[in-house]
């Protein structure tokens, strides 16, 4: 527990007790030791409030942001409890221009996604990154297969990957992906050892396999024959 002084309206300062100092900046999103500016304020209501503002320590960033904190009771004492901090800027996404080109809509809502999880909103993020991966495959399906994309575009992705994925690792990363998402929407999870880390790693491993397929192609297109 960490002590300090808030200011109450029209009302003497009070101390009270917080649990933590944030440990990331909501504009760099990067691990910090958050510098306390000594600037606390309670605010009354149905649920006691209280807000801190901090200075992020990092050179190329030095934001000024607000922490926001509710009260809370363990046995033998009242404390503020973290709850996030803001101005919230949004995380950008990075994906290699392969990925871009086969699939923008995967990229925007993976994004969405990823900002989602960094808001803490991770009951939102799971189903975001579920219909990213969606848009992954069924955009590299319809590209590698033009004739199919209409039934492609309709058709449940379990399907999409057992039918039309040819590549091994692909089609093995890609159908675990499927399961995990599906955890992510479905009431039931069928997957309880898994969480949102392992969604997003098996989505990470899909985009390798598609990547490493698009190059593969790429050179044979370059050098059909020996010489």
């Amino acid at each position: 527990m960490i002590s300090l002084k808030a200011n109450r309206h029209q009302a003497e300062p009070v101390m009270v007790k917080v649990d933590r100092f944030p440990d990331h900046c909501p504009v760099c999103h990067l691990g910090i030791q958050a510098q306390y500016q000594e600037l606390a304020h309670v605010i009354e209501g149905w649920r006691g409030r209280l807000e801190l503002i901090f200075q992020c320590p990092l050179e190329e960033c030095q934001s000024f942001f607000i922490s926001r904190y509710f009260q809370s009771t363990y046995p033998g004492t009242t404390y503020y409890q973290f709850s996030s901090s803001f101005p919230f800027v949004r995380v950008p996404a990075q994906f290699s221009e392969s990925i871009k080109h086969i699939s923008p809509g995967f990229c925007k809502i993976a994004e969405e996604a990823m900002n989602a999880e960094a808001n803490d909103w991770k009951l939102i993020a799971g189903p975001g990154y579920r219909k990213a991966l969606e848009f992954l495959l069924k955009d590299y399906l319809c590209r590698l297969l033009p004739k199919e994309a209409e039934k492609i575009k309709i058709m449940p992705l379990a399907a999409c990957v057992a039918n039309h994925v040819d590549h091994e690792k692909l089609k093995a990363m890609a159908a675990r992906a499927a399961w995990l998402g599906n955890d992510e929407t479905h009431y039931v999870r069928k997957w309880e050892d898994k969480d949102l880390e392992d969604l997003k790693k098996v989505i990470q491993l899909t985009l390798h396999w598609i990547e490493m397929a698009e190059m593969t192609e790429s050179v044979m297109k370059e050098m059909p024959e020996g010489k």
